[in-house]
């Protein structure tokens, strides 16, 4: 006997951890899970681990009584979103170069596939379900061990022509500074990521960073520190000036901040916005929002599963239609 329920899975994908959820098309998570992605093995490991979660969720949509109709994927690194491959390499997964992505889980399962960057399925996701739900322009960051970002415009995902686009964390806020991963100099990551917090703290201490955590320099800030307050002044300045260029660059109408340095509270955001306010030009900043991340640790599910839904619905029902 056939079914009227319709369910699509999400992944998330990460150096650590493959998250993983079944959900409806608009969104509501049902299932979610999590395992050890085995980042740092084979991709054909990596493409093991997914295949497990993906059979799990098969059989959970069973016992709800409805079927699979599409599986949303988001990605470290660039992603061609045509086709669903991974380009090149990225830190974090050493062997998943160019992963074939959607051809490996569609040729398994016969089930529509779309994946994108991981940053861009989280801006996404706080778009459809999240803090910037009814927003046509939209910049998310996300400030965690590194800084990511995603861009939309008109409701649509920003790619870059090579699909290398929103890279927000390598925005250069200083010709001249220090080094960064990516080859830049002065890249927003290097001042204002958790370990960018962390390597200036210390700097200012005088100490060795291996015990000390964003966590530790906000309560110490708190109590009243002075090189814990400067750290944190200095990171909402060094942010204000990148998203300044970005609000003159793109006018969003909402900028959400996520990640683990985001938990600090809505004094962190505040501080936030007001050196963007102090930056930007006027007419970009009117009615503008900066507001943080509604979604948190769920946002890679839930933008994986709005995204393949969309798609789908792109795809399939208006092609039926004709």
């Amino acid at each position: 006997m056939s079914s009227d329920k319709e369910f699509v899975i999400g992944l998330d994908l990460g150096g650590t951890f493959l998250k993983y959820a079944l959900g409806t098309p608009e969104g509501n998570l049902l299932v979610t899970k999590k395992r050890s992605s085995k980042g740092h093995e084979a991709k054909e490991e990596i493409f093991g681990v997914i295949f497990k979660a993906i059979d799990e969720l098969l059989e959970k949509a069973k016992v709800l009584g409805g079927k699979v109709i599409a599986i949303g994927f988001g990605s470290p690194g660039a992603i061609n979103f045509e086709t669903g491959t991974q380009i090149g390499e990225t830190p974090n997964l050493p062997q998943w170069i160019d992963s074939d992505i959607r051809g490996e889980i569609e040729n398994r399962y016969n089930i529509p596939v779309w994946a994108d960057n991981d940053a861009n399925v989280m801006a996404f996701a706080e778009s459809r379900m999240g803090a910037a739900r009814g927003y046509k322009y939209l910049i998310a960051l996300t400030l965690g061990t590194g800084i990511g970002g995603g861009i939309l415009l008109n409701n649509e995902i920003f790619r870059g022509a090579n699909y290398a686009g929103a890279e927000l964390g390598h925005v250069s806020i200083d010709f001249n500074g220090p080094q960064c991963n990516c080859g830049g100099r002065g890249c927003i990551e290097r001042y204002a990521s958790a370990t960018g917090m962390v390597q200036n703290y210390c700097a200012k201490k005088n100490i060795d960073k291996k015990n000390v955590n964003t966590e530790l320099i906000f309560e110490r800030a708190r109590e009243g520190e002075p090189e814990a307050v400067q750290t944190i002044e200095e990171t909402c300045n060094c942010l204000g000036a990148a998203l300044a260029s970005m609000v003159n660059m793109f006018n969003p109408e909402i900028i959400v901040i996520g990640g683990g340095v985001a938990e600090a509270g809505d004094g962190f955001i505040e501080k936030i916005k007001k050196a963007v306010q102090a930056r930007a030009m006027g007419p970009a900043l009117r009615n503008l929002e900066l507001v943080k991340a509604k979604l948190d640790n769920k946002a890679g599910m839930v933008g994986a599963i709005c995204m393949a839904a969309e798609m789908y619905k792109k795809s399939y029902t208006t092609n039926k239609a004709v």
